[in-house]
């Protein structure tokens, strides 16, 4: 099979203007040389490119491939502005340039939340939270959907909700349904989670 990406995520730096690429590998050799390339584009058009530094194998902790790149966007995700959010390509590259594997493309926005003393902020403006919580997990996989999701969501916008929070208390299996679906719909929808 070979050295390959099994899982990628991305994580924003709006204060420090940074993105920070996490990549863990399976299968790679400790004596082999991997980079990897990011591709970011909006709809088609490629908006930034970004080739890591060359780690060895026997670098890696756990197999974690991590690297961070100085880049903010223009367009940043907001609960305002849900649709700018880009599609993302990570590839495993071997130290001569030669492409190993690209994880699928995922769809990410760029944005930070963070909480400084008494007051919340979204990309460097303080916001003002309404939350209330969310149940669609709790109640059916109609409404832990898309487009259940979606529907409770907007709804929920309608009136002023700008944040909700899940409150699954265990991990059993079977306990409550996935969050894929929900997440997704709460980044196209404009609404924070925690």
């Amino acid at each position: 099979t070979g050295p390959r990406i099994e899982n990628v995520r991305l994580e924003s730096s709006y204060r420090n203007g940074t993105v920070k690429v996490f990549a863990q590998l399976r299968d790679f050799a400790p004596d082999q040389g991997y980079r990897l390339r990011l591709c970011v584009r909006d709809s088609d058009k490629v908006v930034q490119e970004v080739l890591s530094p060359v780690v060895r194998g026997n670098e890696l902790k756990d197999g974690e491939f991590v690297f961070i790149h100085p880049w903010r966007p223009e367009k940043l995700w907001d609960i305002h502005t849900p649709e700018n959010q880009y599609s993302v390509d990570v590839s495993l590259l071997d130290d001569g340039g030669g492409q190993l594997d690209t994880f699928w493309r995922q769809k990410w926005g760029f944005r930070e939340f963070w909480i400084q003393g008494r007051d919340f902020y979204l990309n460097g403006s303080r916001i003002f939270l309404s939350a209330v919580p969310f149940d669609n997990a709790q109640v059916g996989a109609a409404w832990a959907s898309y487009e259940g999701a979606c529907e409770t969501l907007r709804r929920l916008k309608s009136f002023g909700i700008n944040f909700v929070y899940t409150h699954n208390y265990d991990c059993l299996p079977g306990s409550h349904l996935s969050f894929e679906e929900i997440l997704r719909a709460a980044d196209d929808m404009g609404m924070l989670v925690a």
